[in-house]
């Protein structure tokens, strides 16, 4: 009679814990990596091992990448969660499981401005608001196996910015 009163009590109470826990969203820990790689941007030609260099992707210390909900994004979405990668490139993040995130580089996750042209830049503001509403990283977080969200990001030469069309001096 014990054990059934046991084993009754112990059904009651495992019934209770997954009707509590079901109502309540479930977070899991997403790992992630921040790494760039940069064009040669200097006079002379370089050696190759100075090109290889370059493209090889580097962490990116103390890098602030943020996360907005959803496949896109835009000025009006809130910021769900701004990160700051560590010394290495790396950040962690809890986030709900069965929720779509968008992380995004640091320029994006402050409301859009279009640059005025300069004197020796002519900004292409459509392709600017289209590379503003891409996100680096897209995740549909599951309850198990989520993928390294690992962001590349590549910094250009001044005289060849995205979405831009430079007429000025080059280097020497």
């Amino acid at each position: 009679m014990n054990r059934l009163i046991f084993v009754f009590a112990c059904l009651g109470i495992t019934l209770v814990t997954q009707a509590q826990t079901k109502g309540r969203p479930q977070f899991v820990e997403i790992k992630g990596l921040v790494t760039q790689t940069t064009d040669y941007c200097g006079g002379a030609r370089p050696s190759e091992e100075i090109l290889a260099e370059l493209s090889k992707p580097k962490p990116q210390a103390n890098h602030i990448i943020y996360v907005k909900l959803g496949w896109f994004n835009e000025s009006a979405k809130p910021v769900y969660r701004k990160i700051r990668c560590d010394q290495n490139g790396r950040f962690r993040i809890k986030l709900r499981v069965g929720a779509s995130y968008s992380f995004l580089d640091e320029w994006k996750g402050t409301p859009f401005v279009a640059p005025a042209n300069s004197e020796f830049v002519t900004w292409d503001i459509a392709c600017l608001r289209d590379r503003y509403a891409r996100p680096d990283y897209l995740l549909k977080v599951k309850k198990k196996n989520n993928p390294l969200v690992s962001i590349q990001l590549h910094k250009p030469c001044f005289y060849k910015p995205y979405c831009g069309q430079y007429s000025g001096p080059l280097p020497p």
